[in-house]
């Protein structure tokens, strides 16, 4: 299964889809405006993009990142995190693939596409302090809690990162 994952081109027919899995119980719980997701997913920032997440030609699973500016760190408390950096998130909406460890694979996937740019630091995901799942899933695929913080309309949350420089 692991061989057959990958990372496509998110297109505009996939907003239904992806609205679909905003509204599943099992990620609704963790994802309290999917408006504002589908409006990023449609419109990304220019230092963004995402991604479905498939396994052989299903679609699973969603992720989106971009890099995050100086500015932007320091409005949410997270100063210790360089800039330029890239924040992730992800989401496993067909629920036959949660826990089968997607979530872990497609993130070293995109780990491995930003190593390979030379000039992201960290990559960081926030997740809730009760989404065990999340946690659990984030250091399968070498994540570390790096703390605890409150980012507006979340909630308590850890910030789990991965390095990609020595130095961050």
């Amino acid at each position: 299964m692991e061989s057959d994952l990958a990372l496509t081109p998110f297109s505009p027919t996939d907003v239904e889809l992806l609205r679909h899995w905003l509204t599943a119980p099992h990620v609704a719980a963790w994802y309290p405006d999917p408006e504002d997701h589908i409006v990023w997913a449609t419109n990304p920032p220019k230092n963004g993009d995402r991604a479905l997440i498939t396994v052989g030609s299903r679609a699973v699973g969603y992720i989106r990142w971009q890099s995050v500016s100086r500015e932007v760190l320091d409005s949410v408390s997270l100063y210790e995190i360089p800039a330029g950096s890239v924040d992730v998130d992800m989401l496993i909406g067909d629920l036959e693939f949660v826990g089968q460890g997607i979530g872990p694979k497609a993130l070293l996937v995109l780990v491995s596409q930003l190593r390979q740019k030379g000039d992201v630091p960290l990559v960081g995901l926030t997740t809730s302090v009760e989404n065990l799942s999340a946690q659990r899933a984030y250091a399968k695929a070498g994540f570390r809690i790096l703390r605890e913080y409150n980012p507006p309309g979340y909630g308590r949350c850890y910030l789990m990162v991965y390095s990609l420089n020595e130095d961050a």
